[in-house]
């Protein structure tokens, strides 16, 4: 299966199977905003070390640092998608869970923007969940 119609698909699996090969960066990630935005998300909870933009023929790119894969269990991420390019999942606040029992993050696209899914329903909105991390 192809992700080129779905970018942030592409990242976050991207991610996991970097996970998986016990890599300790991704490069040559096609840059955008939305990425970036995601990006800050997973380090602020820890998923990944940091991120840093690179410029290679007037072309920006991104290269993705992981953190050491210790434990492989605990240190690998489980990516789960509810939003596709052909069918997008919106949802209330009112339906927004725990994901994975407080250890992992709801990905949601809301009109102020993307946020955690905790926060969302902390702060009463709803919008379109991307995926679930944990």
């Amino acid at each position: 299966m192809k992700f080129f119609n779905a970018p942030i698909h592409d990242l976050l699996i991207r991610i996991k199977n970097a996970y998986l090969a016990r890599r300790t960066e991704v490069q040559w990630v096609i840059h955008s905003k939305f990425k970036v935005n995601v990006l800050n998300i997973l380090k602020e909870y820890n998923f990944i070390k940091g991120f840093e933009e690179v410029t290679h023929d007037n072309k920006k790119y991104l290269t993705i640092h992981l953190n050491e894969v210790r434990d492989p269990v605990n240190d690998i991420p489980v990516v789960k998608f509810y939003s596709k390019p052909s069918i997008r999942y919106y949802t209330g606040y009112k339906k927004l869970k725990t994901v994975a029992w407080g250890r992992g993050i709801g990905l949601i696209s809301t009109s102020r923007g993307l946020m955690p899914a905790h926060v969302a329903k902390k702060l009463k909105i709803g919008g379109e969940l991307i995926a679930d991390i944990y």
